[in-house]
């Protein structure tokens, strides 16, 4: 008996110890203090909702901006409604139909035309007799299909749609008023090689199975005009290289670019416009290849390919099935390393070698372009390759998915109010350029700081592009805490560098380390413009391996910003992005933030690199910007994703019946106590990946502090008056090996 009662009082202590495991592991180690649903009351539950809620007041897209958009889908447009579909008969197969009938529950007030081939001669026949012959000659029925679609959509306007794509959004709210050619991009490739693989025409590729344009868009012209001097030219012995580059996306690709030089936005009183459209509006595969889902957010057309002439039968739905289920084992199951990589032929043929910058049309109201490199071939920020993101879905930010709102940019320049305010921003790294250009194209001011050369060739396209070179001022230094000068390239230019793109774990140490050390904001080691051999590094770095200290070979300055920002200027917000020199800069800002504080800070917060640079530590910085009347504090990235689905996880698991769970979506901004400031640090540390930290300013208390001057780096802090700093923390192994990349 006692035996058995003996057995029951162990049977019930496992029983707790796993439910007292369960529930702790439920709530994350990550700012969880209690054992949820063990020792407290339902009512706590509100407690931990409570601090987990969307930012109130601070990412916000300016009501007068949605307004206006929705007043401007209804404004006359200069492209008809009008949608053109063609096919070879009457009889359209019933897998298309629903396709087709997309279009008109889409746009109701459209007119759709349908023409079969009998229609599309009688078409040529009437309106363009000189392009009859050509037109009768092209050896393919789909080289007629192409340059059919050109002809009407140059006689009539409209917009050109193949029978098996699927609409998905109003065209009302893609077409601008001032569009007369809308075209978006298909694909694009590091290489030729891989283009050529894919079957692509070239390494960047807008595609033609859904555009829009005005009637006579001198585009549209060129290439009917090339197609019919070229009906017998031989582009290729490979018949579908030939069709590519006699009437398809080859020779539509090198027109359109082509025109949008011709045309940029900048010129106001120029009608003819074009504006490509990132990936994710037209040229989405079905089956979610190169990283974009077929159910992911934004896609206005998605093409099933269920008449393409590539691939045999097309993309049927069964097709289209097996492949994810087979996309999905592959992945699950992962690559049997015990087999030898296989290797693919070399293609018959090979893409154009593509160079120079591509346009693509940003997701901000109001719209602008960007001129951006191509895949693999422009700077990371955060981990990520921008140019990448930008093409695909025409947004960036750092450490959250391009599509997850309210986004950093709305957050940042929201702030800034309505056009006129003059008010402005100070953009400081501002890579590319995309937070100062959306700050341009709504009227305000910008004054940025950027040293990379890669990116300052696309930022400062983008500006000519636009015309926005009286809004921002660029200057070519980086910033810090007093005026030095720096090394920013060692060994001589770097060899031209193809990253992996947009995926952050194919982004090489070597290539993270070149990119740094250009910007100015890489470890201060790197930066000493005298440091020449192994002097200088301290012995736990240089104890594991030799480092390969190589000559510097081009310099540049950092200064403090407040040598940039006149007396009369009102900076509104302040954007950093400075791989952990953050307390620097701010510390160079002093005067500007104390006489006049802008309303919004906003930091890419990575603790890890602040302790390499070692002037202060993320939770001091933090709290030092707190006491400074920066009361209003939220975050953004994996922490916060991570706080979510802690505190969620447990209360659904603690059976409680909390009414409101249903209703509780995930966040993508999250408030920040002060109480959570070392606990944020940790973690984000623990990640090695930035978290965004968004600060605005509410009251300051009297008598107001000042910022306490951090150490400068590789120096003796103690007695400074900062309360946690260190001393430049020694490069590691990693860092110390990416130098061979200068060689």
């Amino acid at each position: 008996m006692f035996q058995l009662q003996g057995s029951l009082w162990k049977l019930l202590a496992l029983i707790i110890g796993l439910v007292i495991t369960f529930h702790a592991a439920s709530c994350g180690y990550f700012f969880c203090v209690r054992f949820p649903g063990l020792l407290e009351l339902p009512g706590n539950i509100y407690d931990d909702v409570s601090d987990i809620y969307i930012l109130s007041g601070g990412p916000r897209v300016i009501p007068s901006f949605k307004t206006a958009a929705l007043q401007r889908n209804h404004d006359p447009k200069l492209i008809p409604q009008i949608i053109h579909q063609t096919y070879k008969s009457s009889k359209v197969p019933n897998s298309v139909r629903p396709m087709m009938q997309s279009w008109r529950l889409a746009n109701p007030n459209w007119e759709i035309r349908f023409y079969d081939d009998e229609a599309c001669l009688e078409f040529v026949q009437h309106e363009f007799p000189e392009y009859l012959e050509a037109y009768r000659n092209l050896p393919k029925h789909v080289e007629r299909s192409d340059f059919f679609r050109y002809m009407v959509v140059l006689r009539m306007g409209g917009l050109y749609a193949d029978v098996d794509t699927e609409c998905r959004r109003a065209m009302d709210d893609i077409i601008k008023p001032r569009d007369t050619l809308l075209v978006g991009w298909e694909n694009e490739f590091a290489t030729p090689e891989i283009a050529a693989h894919r079957n692509y025409a070239r390494t960047r590729q807008v595609l033609q199975w859904v555009f829009a344009a005005a009637p006579g868009h001198p585009a549209l012209r060129d290439i009917c005009d090339h197609i019919a001097q070229n009906v017998y030219t031989v582009f290729s012995q490979n018949t579908n290289r030939d069709t590519l580059e006699r009437t398809g996306p080859g020779v539509f690709t090198d027109y359109v670019l082509k025109h949008a030089a011709m045309h940029p936005p900048s010129k106001r009183d120029d009608p003819w416009t074009v504006r490509l459209l990132p990936k994710v509006h037209f040229g989405v595969h079905p089956v979610g290849l190169d990283g974009i889902e077929p159910d992911a957010p934004g896609i206005t057309v998605l093409h099933h390919y269920l008449g393409t002439w590539k691939v045999r039968g097309g993309w049927s739905r069964k097709r289209i099935d097996l492949y994810r289920l087979w996309r999905k084992v592959k992945s699950f199951v992962g690559p049997d390393s015990s087999k030898p990589e296989k290797t693919v032929d070399k293609p018959s043929w090979q893409a154009p070698h593509q160079t120079g910058l591509f346009p693509v049309s940003i997701e901000w109201e109001p719209p602008f372009s960007m001129l951006v490199d191509l895949i693999g071939h422009g700077d990371h920020q955060a981990g990520s390759d921008v140019s990448a993101s930008l093409t695909a879905w025409g947004s960036w930010q750092p450490a959250l998915a391009p599509t997850r709102g309210p986004t950093v940019l709305d957050a940042l320049i929201g702030s800034l109010g309505s056009r006129g305010s003059n008010r402005v921003l100070l953009d400081i790294g501002a890579g590319q350029g995309l937070f100062s250009l959306a700050a341009a194209a709504r009227g305000h001011r910008a004054i940025a700081f950027e040293l990379s050369p890669n990116s300052l060739a696309s930022f400062e396209a983008s500006m000519a592009f636009n015309g926005f070179q009286d809004l921002i001022t660029l200057h070519k230094v980086a910033l810090g805490q007093q005026n030095e000068s720096i090394c920013v390239e060692r060994g001589g230019p770097p060899k031209p560098r193809i990253f992996g793109g947009a995926n952050p774990a194919s982004v090489s140490i070597h290539a993270r380390a070149q990119v740094d050390l250009a910007r100015g904001y890489s470890h201060p080691q790197l930066h000493n413009v005298s440091a020449v051999g192994s002097s200088g590094v301290s012995a736990a770095a240089a104890g594991h391996e030799q480092w390969p200290w190589v000559k510097c070979t081009k310099t540049a300055q950092r200064c403090k910003g407040a040598h940039f920002v006149a007396n009369e200027t009102k900076i509104a917000a302040v954007r950093i992005s400075a791989n952990g020199w953050d307390a620097g800069i701010l510390h160079g800002l002093q005067e500007v933030i104390l006489s006049s504080p802008p309303s919004v800070i906003l930091m890419e917060l990575a603790p890890s690199q602040m302790e390499a640079v070692g002037l202060a530590d993320a939770a001091t910085l933090l709290q030092q910007l707190y006491q400074l009347g920066y009361t209003e504090i939220s975050h953004s990235g994996y922490v916060c994703d991570e706080r979510w689905y802690n505190l969620t996880r447990s209360i659904r698991l603690r059976g409680l019946g909390f009414a409101g769970q249903d209703s509780l979506r995930q966040p993508t901004w999250c408030t920040l106590p002060p109480d959570k400031f070392h606990a944020l640090s940790a973690r984000t540390s623990q990640q090695q990946r930035p978290e965004n930290i968004l600060l605005i300013y509410k009251t300051a208390p009297k008598p107001q502090p000042a910022l306490a001057a951090p150490a400068p780096a590789g120096t003796n802090i103690s007695g400074r008056g900062l309360p946690v700093a260190g001393v430049a923390k020694p490069i590691s192994s990693q860092v110390l090996a990416a130098q061979q990349a200068f060689h």
